[in-house]
């Protein structure tokens, strides 16, 4: 298995769910991620997913916010997918709307290739969110 995406620890339930559906997604203790374990400080597994040039798919709201996570994900040109919406709390909510917008979302990763850069991700959009 080739892997694309990587969903954080967050939500390990979502991670498992989408691989099992597309089967190119891993997350924290996958066994073809054995250099981020499960309970990976974010500011480290964003360099490994950044090496790696895998897309990140997070439920971590604040993560644009912290300093040290937003410079690791500047720093290792990370790209990624932040469900914002107040839905995408539960696995379930996160699952479908992702799943509603799977064609959109890997038209944008074909579409840009180089990192930095991340979008908001709700039942009725996805948007760009500025990493400046």
């Amino acid at each position: 298995m080739v892997a694309r995406f990587f969903v954080d620890e967050n939500d390990l339930a979502l991670g498992k769910a989408l691989a099992a559906l597309h089967g190119d997604v891993v997350y924290p203790g996958h066994p073809d991620l054995p250099e981020v374990p499960r309970q990976t400080e974010d500011d480290v597994w964003l360099e490994v997913i950044g090496r790696r040039r895998l897309v990140v798919i997070t439920r971590d709201k604040k993560i644009r916010y912290r300093p040290v996570e937003k410079q690791a994900w500047v720093t290792h040109q990370v790209r990624g997918f932040v469900l914002t919406g107040r839905s995408s709390q539960a696995t379930a909510d996160s699952l479908a709307i992702l799943e509603t917008h799977w064609t959109a979302i890997s038209a944008i990763v074909a579409e840009n290739p180089q990192g930095p850069w991340m979008f908001g991700l709700t039942s009725g959009a996805l948007r760009p969110i500025p990493l400046g």
